[in-house]
């Protein structure tokens, strides 16, 4: 019971992690030559970047990018890196998301589809 305890305070609210990285979480990465769609450990690496110059990138623990926008601009913001226009794929689109640019960031134009928009 105890190790079971030292171990979900390890994980925290992530569900994972790597008994060789703590830090990591286990995610579905992108296809190895084997082809078999295993887990690994690894970080969400997000990356802000105008005219092909990186502004700013953030490490996260967090598989989803949809949990990874927020943190992510405000560590933008607070850097004097936040551009005009916030333009993100359908993978970002989520209610909170949505929110929390048109309350806390109405200086800038946030261009994120919602994830139904190709849908017919």
């Amino acid at each position: 019971m105890i190790e079971h305890q030292k171990q979900m305070e390890t994980f925290g609210d992530r569900n994972s992690y790597s008994k060789t990285d703590q830090d990591s979480t286990f995610m579905r990465v992108k296809e190895d030559p084997m082809l078999n769609g295993q887990l690994k450990p690894a970080y969400n690496l997000q990356i802000a970047t105008n005219n092909q110059f990186v502004l700013g990138f953030g490490l996260f623990q967090r598989p989803t990018d949809t949990k990874t926008l927020i943190p992510f601009l405000s560590t933008l913001s607070n850097t004097n890196a936040l551009a005009e226009h916030i333009v993100a794929d359908a993978g970002y689109g989520s209610e909170a998301n949505y929110r929390t640019i048109e309350d806390n960031y109405q200086h800038h134009q946030a261009i994120i589809p919602y994830g139904t928009t190709e849908r017919c």
